[in-house]
């Protein structure tokens, strides 16, 4: 069975987000699933938000600024970050892929593929 091609990324993506487009569709089959394709759009422009913060995080000499009563707070990237990445984790979960264990040595799995790894997984096994 041939794969289909790995779809261009969507237009304006930064090297995290292409790298997650590409991974992601290296492994599952999206083919048939055009919502999750929209999922995985924001997923991966939520990423390239999350590796620039990183990298305004990594360049602050410290982590702390001056608050409005001169006080020190949290620098404002450090409370972005962690809401971006949460958000992408979300994202990522919403696409109720299976676990690579799951998957393994079985390449790209279809919608249906991915639907019953979910049923078995909910379910247990169990059939009715």
């Amino acid at each position: 069975m041939t794969h289909p091609l790995i779809p261009k990324a969507p237009k304006g993506l930064k090297t995290r987000g292409r790298q997650l487009w590409r991974e992601l569709h290296t492994t599952y089959d999206f083919t048939d699933c055009p919502e999750k394709l929209i999922i995985l759009e924001q997923a991966a422009r939520t990423a390239d938000v999350v590796a620039r913060l990183q990298s305004i995080v990594d360049a602050a000499d410290d982590l702390r600024v001056k608050g409005s009563q001169g006080q020190p707070v949290a620098a404002p990237e450090v409370a972005e970050l962690r809401q971006y990445r949460a958000l992408l984790t979300s994202l990522l979960k919403s696409l109720t892929l299976p676990d690579e264990e799951e998957t393994a040595g079985s390449g790209k799995m279809t919608r249906s593929q991915l639907g019953r790894l979910g049923a078995q997984a909910r379910w247990g096994g169990v059939t009715r």
